[in-house]
C-alpha cells in the first residue's frame, strides 16, 4: 500500500498528471469538431506541460540550492525525455502554431509575477488552458475564427469552474496578502462563481446546439467538485480527482465516437 502511496504521489508531484489532464482537454476539442489526426498535438501539449509545470514548480528550489539532484534523478529523466520529444514535435508544427506557443510559453514564464494579481490569477489560467487546448489546436489545423470563439468561451468558463476547488484548498496555504478569489470574497462566494461559470458553459453549449449527454455530465461532475471542495480536503481530493475530470471527459468523447488513438 505504501508503495502505491509512493508511486501516485510521484505521478502527481512530477506533472504528469496535470499534463496528462491538459492534453486530454486538446483531445476534447478534436473529439468535439471531429478533427483527424491530431495525435501529434496531444502529445505536444503533453509534454509542454510537463516541462513547464516542473520549470515553474522546481526553479525556486534550484535557484536556491534546495533542489538535490540525487533525490530526483527520475524526474530530471522525465522532464530532459519531455524537452526532446517537445522540440521534436514543435518542428513538425505549421508557423502560425509556432509562433502561438512561443507566445504562450512567455504568458507561461510570466507566472510567478501574475500570481500576485490575487483573485484575477484564476482567470489568467483560464485563458493561457483555454489558448493551449482550443486556440492551439485550431491553428494547427487552419480552422476558422467563428469555430474559436464560442469554443473558447465555453472552455474558458469551464476550465475556471475547475480551479475553484483547487482555489479554496490552497486559500489555507497562500499568504492573506495574495487576496485570491476565496479570500477575498469568500468561500461561499468563490463557489458560486464557480457554478455561474458552469451555467454559462452549459448556455453556450445550448446555443451552440451541441449540448448533449456528454457535457451535461462533465458539468453535473464539476459541480459535484465544487460542492464538496473546503479547505479541509486533502490534496489528492484537487491534485488527482479534480484533475482527472477532463480525463474523463476525454475517455466520454472516445467511448462515444467508438475510436481510439490508435
Amino acid at each position: 500500500m505504501k508503495f502505491l502511496k509512493q508511486i501516485l504521489d510521484f505521478y502527481i508531484h512530477s506533472s504528469l498528471h496535470v499534463a496528462l489532464a491538459i492534453a486530454s482537454l486538446v483531445g476534447v476539442t478534436t473529439y468535439s469538431l471531429k478533427i483527424e489526426q491530431f495525435e501529434n498535438n496531444v502529445f505536444l501539449v503533453f509534454f509542454g506541460t510537463l516541462i513547464g509545470y516542473n520549470f515553474l514548480k522546481y526553479l525556486q528550489p534550484i535557484l536556491h540550492g534546495t533542489f538535490k539532484i540525487k533525490n530526483h534523478k527520475t524526474l530530471i529523466f522525465i522532464t530532459l525525455f519531455s524537452i526532446c520529444a517537445a522540440g521534436y514535435l514543435f518542428f513538425q508544427l505549421l508557423f502560425s502554431a509556432q509562433i502561438l506557443l512561443i507566445m504562450l510559453f512567455l504568458l507561461v514564464c510570466f507566472y510567478p509575477l501574475i500570481r500576485k494579481l490575487g483573485w484575477l490569477k484564476i482567470f489568467w489560467v483560464g485563458f493561457c488552458v483555454t489558448e493551449i487546448t482550443v486556440h492551439f489546436p485550431l491553428v494547427t489545423h487552419q480552422m476558422e475564427l467563428s469555430t474559436f470563439v464560442l469554443l473558447a468561451f465555453k472552455r474558458f468558463f469551464i476550465v475556471i469552474a475547475l480551479l475553484i476547488p483547487f482555489e479554496i484548498y490552497d486559500s489555507k496555504l497562500d499568504a492573506p496578502t495574495l487576496q485570491t478569489l476565496p479570500q477575498r470574497f469568500g468561500i461561499v462566494a468563490a463557489k458560486i462563481i464557480g457554478y455561474t461559470m458552469i451555467g454559462l458553459f452549459l448556455l453556450f453549449d445550448f446555443l451552440n446546439n451541441s449540448l448533449g449527454f456528454i457535457n451535461i455530465s462533465i458539468a453535473t461532475i464539476s459541480i459535484a467538485a465544487i460542492n464538496f471542495s473546503s479547505i479541509n480536503r486533502n490534496h489528492y481530493y484537487t491534485s488527482f480527482w479534480v484533475e482527472s475530470i477532463p480525463i474523463l471527459w476525454l475517455f466520454l468523447y472516445i467511448i462515444d465516437s467508438n475510436t481510439t488513438f490508435y
